[in-house]
């Protein structure tokens, strides 16, 4: 498994396992991302006495959310570049796989598509996310 941080050209940041396919003279066409989903980072100013840090969460959102594949073949002229995640980010993304592989192994109901509790996080009818991670400075 290759777990990357992608820049798209849309600005959308993506993780995910990331391959690349590649004809036969060994040429690359594009790229493939299983389980991708996008991370957005939220920054709340925590008010307390004599401290105004701010808070710093990654949200994950899953990536084209209303396709039923988990594979998805990106276009290598959408990459703006391909790096490694940091280590919070890629335990809290391992994890989560982690847990929806166990989950649909026990409840054959947690394979929808419709935005149910399928994927990485669990996500409302509407598409928003409830999970999160906490980063440090």
């Amino acid at each position: 498994m290759s777990i990357q941080l992608v820049l798209l050209k849309s600005g959308e940041e993506v993780i995910a396992d990331v391959k690349e396919l590649r004809d036969d003279s060994d040429d690359l066409l594009s790229y493939v991302f299983k389980n991708p989903y996008t991370i957005k980072i939220k920054t709340a100013q925590v008010l307390m006495e004599g401290k105004g840090s701010p808070k710093h969460e990654a949200v994950y959102y899953r990536w084209m959310s209303l396709s039923k594949d988990t594979d998805i073949i990106v276009n290598k002229d959408w990459i703006v570049c391909i790096t490694d995640p940091i280590d919070t980010i890629k335990t809290s993304y391992e994890e989560r796989l982690n847990g929806r592989r166990s989950r649909n192994d026990s409840d054959e109901s947690s394979d929808r598509r419709d935005g149910g509790t399928s994927g990485l996080t669990r996500e409302s009818r509407n598409g928003t996310t409830d999970s999160n991670t906490t980063l440090s400075e």
